[in-house]
């Protein structure tokens, strides 16, 4: 009897990345038309801001370096590297493509939403974009969340892969609080990042999964099945 499996996990997928899609959507519509998360957006980023010292400052800096653009296509490489050395090429692929496609994702949609960034007295480092979404929280997402996929899927045993999963929360985490931290977003931008970037992974794993399934399924041998 001929499996489901590789039927369910695509439908699975693509309706994961419907939702998600649907979800940004709604978070960037309301952030933007309608200033949903004011009270997050106001009150509780003046009190983050408000309560910086100079430790957590150096901290967050340099997390916030470490999700920059240039920090993370360096990773990103070095991690498609070493999956080529390990004979995982398709995922080095998957890794160097999502990447690429992530990065540009952001700058296109800062340029169409166009969203004024907070007061620039705030500001700790200096920027040069809009700010919706935050591009470290979707990159950072996208890329560290990919990879974090990626490891979890080649590891054995559910306490190494919680362990993996803790690890990529705990460094995307830092590095979006870093942004509203430092003065340069709102935390609805670094929400509308996190959420866009998830979407971007999703959609990537899934794209992947159908790719190496019609891959398969093309080298089947007639019936054998």
């Amino acid at each position: 009897m001929t499996s489901t499996t590789p039927v369910r996990r695509p439908l699975g997928g693509v309706a994961v990345v419907v939702v998600l899609i649907a979800a940004a959507v709604a978070l960037t519509y309301g952030v933007v038309a309608h200033n949903a998360l004011a009270g997050l957006d106001g009150d509780w980023r003046d009190g983050v801001v408000a309560h910086r010292t100079s430790v957590v400052t150096d901290v967050l800096v340099n997390a916030s370096r470490f999700g920059s653009t240039p920090s993370l296509i360096v990773i990103a490489l070095a991690a498609a590297a070493l999956l080529v050395w390990r004979g995982r090429g398709a995922d080095s692929v998957l890794i160097v493509v999502s990447t690429t496609g992530a990065i540009l994702l952001g700058v296109l949609l800062k340029e169409i939403i166009e969203r004024p960034r907070p007061v620039v007295a705030d500001h700790v480092v200096l920027v040069n974009s809009w700010s919706y979404p935050s591009g470290h929280s979707l990159n950072s997402m996208a890329v560290l969340g990919l990879l974090t996929a990626l490891a979890v899927r080649a590891s054995p045993g559910l306490p190494r892969r919680v362990a993996l999963v803790v690890v990529g929360a705990v460094l995307v985490g830092t590095i979006g609080f870093s942004r509203v931290y430092l003065g340069v977003h709102w935390p609805s931008d670094v929400l509308g990042g996190w959420l866009i970037g998830l979407c971007w992974i999703s959609l990537s794993l899934t794209v992947d999964g159908l790719v190496r399934g019609n891959r398969d399924r093309s080298g089947t041998v007639p019936g054998s099945s």
